[in-house]
């Protein structure tokens, strides 16, 4: 018997922003905004000049005009066979003492209408594949002490707790996790 994971899997697939999905990818930002959620990095650009959007997370890709702070990271979308924009992922290839203390390897947000469904556990199980690929043996994925669902999404990939407390630059308390590749 399949399991529901296996399923997902033959109409979703992990891709990299591309052109033909910006309508998709503004409703995907307006389903955040009517959840009073954050703004995703590098949103005011995608809505300003889309193809210079694509381009931008491309270059932060190959680590050209990474902003100081930051490092080259990867910028993914999961994609129900009808294109809608199910969540996205960040893979930061490296690691600042700051994204030791929060943020890691890792970021993923799921549609807020979708959350509950399996489809964080998948989208950080394909950006781990995306890790292994670039050669990693492990990873840092943190998140909200508080946020039950992202550590269960993060211990579904095998994550192991490291630490949690308070994080230098944030006020609430994370907990911080290992994934093994």
């Amino acid at each position: 018997m399949a399991s529901m994971q296996d399923e997902l899997m033959k109409s979703i697939t992990l891709i990299q922003p591309r052109l033909s999905l910006q309508q998709e990818f503004y409703r995907y930002c307006e389903a955040f905004r009517a959840a009073n959620e954050p703004d995703q990095y590098l949103e005011g650009l995608a809505y300003q000049d889309f193809p210079q959007y694509l381009q931008r997370v491309q270059d932060i890709e190959l680590g050209i005009g990474v902003p100081s702070g930051f490092v080259p990271s990867s910028t993914y979308w999961l994609v129900r066979e009808d294109n809608f924009i199910l969540g996205s992922s960040s893979f930061r290839h490296t690691l600042t003492p700051d994204l030791e203390d929060i943020g890691g390897h890792i970021g993923y947000k799921i549609h807020p209408l979708e959350r509950g469904k399996g489809y964080g556990t998948l989208i950080l199980k394909l950006t781990l594949d995306k890790a292994r690929e670039r050669g990693l043996a492990g990873v840092l994925v943190t998140c909200n002490t508080d946020n039950f669902a992202s550590a269960g999404v993060i211990r579904n990939n095998g994550g192991v707790l490291a630490s949690q407390g308070p994080a230098k630059k944030f006020p609430r308390p994370i907990s911080r996790y290992w994934i093994k590749l």
